[in-house]
């Protein structure tokens, strides 16, 4: 989990996630609505309009799954939400339709309460109301890395058949939506109004954007390079009462992959791995009573891929502090792409994206 994340549970097989800024933004948010409404009308303003932001993120995770990409988790955060899909969809319609699933719900949400405002005379439900129109028209402005600008990569990859050169132009048009943003909240503010929020945005929007153009030369670099051209098959096994000091005196055993899978159950199933790294970190005098199953990464926190995966498609779903891929086959563990191996082909991409970016 991020550093300062809580979470808050899972809804539709989906972690959900809020960061500490999310509170600090509830809290001015709660105090002003509370102001002009009540405590209770405020508090249930502010809650209403997170749940509207999680619901449109589920829109987004939700139509994804149609296309098997899953969603790895939702996280709020102070400028909003996200998510963090495990790979990028596969067709251009995919991509198209997963984008503009999120604003759409916004819409359905805004145009419903706005409805019910009307209908029973309730400002903050107006309120609640016209933050979700507006949720839903921002996100759908043309620019990496908001909603519509995934739209235009979506319709920019299907007309020229490129995704890196839709990814390149859907974030140069980011970049110029941020940075004009950024201006428009710098004269409000030299001119006394509120523009401490468009300049943030602004500058936001257009840093991320650099970024994906960034991300879309790495991943042309990396264009038919195959998870098995750098996969390591065939990982030693250990029982979870293995000490770290008897698994470093028979280290040969970890091979090139640098890892050892740990049966923590007497059923055989794998639970977990642990890197030769995790072994030497300890201590020397506390190898003998350190066991492997109280260091192994389990499974579920390393990217799962299959051996014909392009390289480039385990890009999101990559912990950059452990970038562990493992490697399966019809559900069984085949093997490791080592770390080493692994972040010497991305430092290669990397490199070779900022030269061009």
């Amino acid at each position: 989990m991020p550093n300062g994340s809580l979470s808050l549970g899972r809804y539709f097989g989906i972690p959900v996630r809020a960061h500490w800024s999310v509170a600090l933004i509830a809290a001015l948010f709660g105090v002003s609505l509370a102001g002009q409404y009540g405590v209770v009308p405020g508090v249930l303003a502010v809650l209403a309009f997170f749940a509207s932001i999680l619901a449109h993120e589920f829109g987004h995770a939700l139509v994804a799954r149609r296309y098997a990409v899953e969603t790895q988790s939702i996280d709020l955060w102070a400028l909003g939400g996200v998510a963090r899909l495990d790979r990028e969809p596969p067709t251009p319609r995919a991509d198209g339709l997963i984008a503009v699933a999120g604003p759409l719900v916004s819409l359905v949400i805004g145009l419903v309460t706005f409805g019910a405002a009307v209908a029973l005379s309730l400002q903050v439900l107006a309120l609640i109301g016209l933050m979700n129109l507006i949720l839903a028209v921002f996100n759908m402005l043309p620019g990496a890395p908001l909603d519509g600008g995934r739209v235009l990569r979506a319709v920019r990859w299907a007309r020229t058949g490129n995704k890196y050169r839709a990814m390149r132009e859907a974030g140069n048009a980011g970049r110029v939506l941020g940075w004009s943003l950024g201006l428009i909240g710098l004269a409000l503010m030299f001119n006394g109004g509120p523009g401490i929020i468009f300049a943030i945005t602004g500058v936001f929007i257009a840093l991320n954007a650099r970024a994906e153009i960034g991300a879309s030369y790495m991943a042309e670099n990396l264009a038919g390079v195959k998870v098995r051209d750098l996969t390591w098959f065939g990982i030693a096994h250990a029982g979870p009462d293995m000490d770290a000091d008897s698994m470093i005196w028979q280290r040969a055993r970890l091979g090139e992959a640098g890892a050892v899978a740990v049966d923590a159950n007497a059923d055989g199933v794998l639970d977990g791995l642990v890197l030769e790294d995790q072994l030497w970190a300890i201590p020397a005098e506390q190898r003998a009573l350190t066991m492997l199953d109280s260091l192994m990464v389990p499974f579920s926190q390393t990217a799962q891929v299959g051996p014909d995966d392009d390289l480039s498609s385990i890009l999101p779903r990559l912990n950059p502090l452990r970038p562990v891929v493992t490697v399966w086959s019809e559900g069984k563990l085949t093997g490791i792409v080592p770390p080493k191996a692994l972040m010497e082909r991305l430092d290669a991409a990397r490199a070779a994206a900022l030269g061009r970016s």
